[in-house]
């Protein structure tokens, strides 16, 4: 027969796994319609006075391995700098300006696809149409500043 004092850490470890999985499921990125995971975490942000109705984001995305972005625009500019993995990046209409690693500077057109490493960044200007996807088994982790029309969707998704 159990003694009733050695039955508390039992009911204790068992009661913490539960709020702890419960806690978890709560936290969990929601998926959009495309079945992707995209954590996107704002670091820091503000409403600057010299760019009336606009936001100003510093935000961490978590692009999860096996994953296709849709085609979307952005309300606004975006600049992004890959931090870890690898990042293929297609234009499909206007163009976005790169700049590698190690400093050399190019441009991507409409219908190019080029892979981002890390210390690579991006420009994207605010319209210009493009999608991403992580074609790896680890995840692409982006910082992205960016200067949006307040109250838009920070993504406006293309023939959803």
């Amino acid at each position: 027969m159990i003694k009733f004092h050695k039955l508390i850490p039992l009911v204790a470890l068992t009661f913490l796994s539960s709020v702890a999985s419960v806690r978890s499921q709560q936290t969990q990125t929601p998926t959009n319609g495309y079945t992707q995971k995209v954590t996107r975490e704002v670091l820091a942000s503000g409403f600057p006075q010299e760019a009336p109705g606009r936001v100003l984001e510093l935000v961490k995305y978590t692009i999860p391995p096996n994953s296709k972005l849709p085609v979307h625009i952005h309300p606004g500019m975006q600049i992004e700098q890959v931090e870890s993995g690898t990042l293929t990046y297609t234009v499909v209409q206007g163009s976005a300006k790169i700049t590698r690693a190690n400093g050399k500077e190019e441009t991507l057109e409409a219908g190019q696809t080029t892979r981002l490493h890390p210390g690579d960044s991006l420009v994207e200007v605010g319209g210009m149409v493009h999608y991403g996807e992580n074609e790896t088994h680890l995840p692409v982790i982006l910082l992205s500043a960016s200067l949006f029309e307040e109250g838009k969707p920070k993504a406006i998704l293309i023939n959803p």
